[in-house]
Parts: structure tokens; C-alpha cells; sequence
């Protein structure tokens, strides 16, 4: 399987009488590689860098149309996997020459500053700010990319390519396109194949004949790191009929197999995301995953068994199970009278997380009203889009669990507060960070090229913004753990 960015080093005849061949013609027959494109940035580094030499190392990245190549003479090569989060951005540095991942890093995406969700930052956009938007993500990755190589010795003009998965809007601002049009009817995006770029054009500070890929969208609300998603998961290539879950700031949810596959997207992320909650965290050391609360008292289990310091997507599903079965808050998630560890903080009701003494942490009424309304959202796409295609919960053989919900998870607490159907442990496949796990797999294996485009000719996107029965089975779905509890049988 030939990589998407690799190395690879010739002989190189020297032009002689007999010889003519022009300097790129000798490269060309060389590398053997068709159809082979030579940028002018490359071709005018050619003869300083091949006369008096006879073996050149070759840069060489894959693309739509075939190979180019993207350096000359140059014996380091990496490549870029990078995630663009609404939230975060992540990336792993992998070397083109050995396949070895460096070093993996993740930061805040410094668009937060225009507000932590997708409309805030689209309304900035067209309210005349959409090209700080672009800028400050833009440096906001350079910084990242220049934090990775740092920390390797790698020089950044050693970084020969980039594999970004991002959703719609993430990818868009990362192009610097409009937005204008993906919030408002009809909700079109300018373009759902983007593919490849120079970094030059897109003002990233490394190789500038470097190849960016950008992975393709499904909608205006299912983006690049679901197909990445689909990717990491091997979902379009089995038989069998399974069921990709991403949540992050969006909850999206993809049906199918190898056959076909239907896609559809919720606003039922912000409760999981990092930075939306004061004590939400990503899955890492001292993050709460699982809660319980008996007559003794509440019990925290944590990532690497460290003290608390927040609660993750899976922690929260955990916490509001518990605070259920304990009878603390009600059906509609609401605190009750009397409850213990229930006080005022800032004129509103909070449950005190009091693990390993002390104060511990607090989760607001807010917060689990947020939590109930994105648990809701999320088995109303389930249910939704399995009557779409006329299946039920138990046809489904395997259920991928991306995003911050991925890790960690309690299938049987899940089911038991309404947010997934009631399936057994066995099938549940948590993925992590599939968008970054897609991009890293497609640096691997360049032909996952193929892969991708037929992914994105075979997704079905269903539009949930304002889809009839979506929005009458919401309105059962946010309570505990639904008005009627036979839906969740599977």
C-alpha cells in the first residue's frame, strides 16, 4: 500500500551527448510514476540540486489527478493528520519515510474567542468578521504544526503534506470560504468536495508545494470528520449493518454498510464538549468517566485514577444515571426539594460531585437541563433514521462510538436515561478521535483515496433542521428515560 506522501530515492543519469533529456524529463523517467506533475517552485530548484549528483531523493505526495512531486534533494519528510475542532484541535506529525507517528498534540481552537459554538462564529462570519475567523485558525494551526515539529527537531519545511478533517463550517473557515449561505434556507455549503490544495495558497507555514487534502462533507451539518469517521470505523466496507455515532459539538449519526448509508445530524453536543460546561473536560488524566452514588456517598472513577478535575462525555451519561436512580433529580431532570448534596451556587441549583472529599466539583441545573436536551436529540436521531431506511435497533450488528461520548461509556447507563437503545455491551465499539483516526489512515494508504469518493458519492444526507418527525419524537425523548420507554427496547 504506497502512502499518500512517501519517499523515494533515484538514479539520476547524467545529460551527456547521447543524453539530452531535458532535467525533468530524466526525473520523470526516473521515478516512473505517471501521471507525474512537477510544480514550477520544484522545477526551479532542479538544477542546483541534481548536477554532479547521481541518487536525489524524492518527495513525492498523491493526488486526484496522480503523483506530484512535491521536493527535490531533501532526506526528511513528514506529514500532518489534523482534526479541526469546533473546540480543539488535534494533530498528529507521522515521517514519511519510516510510517512512524512523532508526536500527537491537541490545543484550543483559538476561534473560540469568537464564541465556543458554530452560530456564534457563523454570525461573526457574516456580520463582516469572516476573515479573522479565517486567520486566527489559521495561525492557531501553524502554531500547532510549529509546537509539533519543536518538539521533534523536525523543520517545518520538512512538512510535505496535510490530511484535515474538520465539519462543514470548521472546513470552510480553514479554506477561507464564505459561510453565509450553510445556516440559512436551503443550507448549501460552496463546495462538498474540496480535495486538494497547495499550503502556499492556504498560508500555512510549511513546505510551500506541499499538498493539503481537505476530506469531503455530506451536508451543510455532516462534515469532513464524519467521513473520516466512516473511514476509521471500516463501516462502508462490511456487509453487515451498523451504526456510526460521533458527538462532539453536533451529534451526527451515520446507518449503513457497504451498500449504502444514510447520514443526519442534531445539535446534541454542546453538554459533552470541552469548554461548553464549567467542568466539562476531553477524556484525559483526572477526568471523571463513571460515577455512582450510593447511601455511602458519591464514588468517581478517573482517567489514570488521578484526582478530579472535570467529567467527560461518558462521565456525564454516568452522573445523570445516578442522580436518577437516586431519586435526586426527576423524570424532567430537574433537582427535587431536599435533595442531598443539592445547594445554591449563584442563584441556581447545583449537585456537589464530592469525590475524595473536599469540595469536589458541581454540575448546574442548567447544565443537566443542556445534557437532557442533547441525550434527546441523540436517540431521536437513532430512532429517526432507522424508520428512515425501515430497520429497527435490533438489525443493527455493530455501533461505533466516536467523539467525547467515545470513551469510556456505560452502554447499560446510556440506555437506562434514554440516550441510546437498549443494546447489549458486546457490539459497542468506542472509536476516540475517528476525524483524526480517518486523516491518519488516509497518510497511510493513499489509495483510501478511492475509498473516500466512494463513501461521499454513497451517503444519503437527511436533513434534520426542521424535519416533522424529528421534532415530534424530541419532545418525548427529554425525560428520563422517555414517555414511552418500549422505543429503547431492542
Amino acid at each position: 500500500m504506497i502512502p499518500l506522501f512517501f519517499q523515494k530515492e533515484i538514479i539520476l543519469p547524467a545529460a551527456t551527448d547521447d543524453d539530452r533529456r531535458a532535467d525533468d524529463q530524466r526525473i520523470r523517467d526516473s521515478l516512473d510514476l505517471h501521471p507525474l506533475a512537477i510544480p514550477l517552485g520544484v522545477l526551479r530548484k532542479v538544477p542546483q540540486t541534481v548536477r554532479g549528483k547521481d541518487r536525489i531523493s524524492c518527495i513525492i505526495g498523491r493526488d486526484s489527478a496522480g503523483f506530484r512531486l512535491i521536493s527535490i534533494g531533501t532526506g526528511r519528510s513528514c506529514s500532518v493528520a489534523l482534526d479541526i475542532g469546533t473546540t480543539n484541535l488535534v494533530a498528529t506529525l507521522c515521517d514519511n519515510v519510516t510510517g512512524r507517528d512523532l508526536s500527537t498534540l491537541h490545543v484550543e481552537n483559538p476561534q473560540i474567542a469568537f464564541g465556543s459554538d458554530i452560530l456564534t462564529r457563523l454570525h461573526h462570519a457574516m456580520s463582516g468578521r469572516a476573515e479573522e475567523l479565517f486567520s486566527v485558525l489559521v495561525t492557531g494551526i501553524n502554531g500547532l504544526i510549529a509546537r509539533l515539529c519543536s518538539d521533534v527537531g523536525v523543520d517545518q519545511q520538512d512538512v510535505h503534506g496535510l490530511a484535515v478533517a474538520g465539519n462543514t463550517v470548521m472546513s470552510h473557515f480553514f479554506l477561507g470560504l464564505d459561510v453565509s449561505t450553510i445556516p440559512v434556507d436551503p443550507f448549501v455549503p460552496v463546495v462538498r468536495t474540496p480535495g486538494f490544495f497547495d499550503a502556499s495558497e492556504l498560508g500555512l507555514a510549511i513546505h510551500p508545494q506541499a499538498l493539503v487534502y481537505v476530506f469531503p462533507n455530506a451536508g451543510s451539518y455532516v462534515g469532513g470528520d464524519i467521513v473520516a469517521g466512516i473511514v476509521a470505523s471500516g463501516l462502508a466496507s462490511s456487509a453487515e449493518t451498523s451504526i456510526l455515532i460521533d458527538v462532539g459539538t453536533n451529534a451526527e449519526v451515520v446507518i449503513g454498510n457497504k451498500d449504502w448509508m444514510l447520514v443526519g445530524a442534531g445539535a446534541a453536543g454542546p453538554a459533552l464538549e470541552e469548554g461548553i460546561s464549567l467542568i466539562g473536560k476531553r477524556a484525559s488524566k483526572g477526568i471523571i468517566y463513571d460515577v455512582a452514588i450510593t447511601g455511602k456517598g458519591i464514588a468517581c472513577s478517573t482517567f489514570d485514577n488521578a484526582a478530579p478535575e472535570g467529567i467527560c462525555g461518558s462521565g456525564m451519561v454516568s452522573l445523570l444515571h445516578e442522580l436518577y436512580a437516586a431519586d435526586i433529580v426527576d423524570k424532567s431532570g430537574a433537582f427535587k426539594s431536599g435533595a442531598k448534596n443539592v445547594e445554591t451556587m449563584n442563584g441556581e441549583q447545583a449537585f456537589r460531585i464530592n469525590c475524595s472529599g473536599g469540595e469536589g466539583l458541581a454540575i448546574t441545573q442548567s447544565e443537566i437541563s443542556n445534557f437532557m436536551k442533547s441525550k434527546a436529540a441523540m436517540f431521536t436521531l437513532l430512532l429517526v433514521l432507522t424508520r428512515a431506511v425501515g430497520i429497527s435497533f435490533r438489525d443493527i450488528r455493530r455501533v461505533f462510538v466516536a467523539g467525547a461520548l467515545g470513551t469510556g461509556i456505560d452502554v447499560r447507563k446510556a440506555a437506562g436515561i434514554g440516550m441510546l437503545p437498549g443494546w447489549e455491551p458486546g457490539i459497542i465499539t468506542p472509536l476516540g478521535n475517528a476525524s483524526l483516526t480517518g486523516a491518519r489512515m488516509l497518510l497511510a494508504k493513499g489509495d483510501l483515496l478511492r475509498t473516500i469518493d466512494a463513501i461521499s458519492d454513497r451517503i444519503t444526507y437527511k436533513h434534520m433542521h426542521d424535519d416533522p418527525e424529528f421534532m415530534k419524537e424530541f419532545l418525548g425523548a427529554v425525560f428520563i428515560p422517555h414517555t414511552d420507554p418500549s422505543l429503547l427496547k431492542v
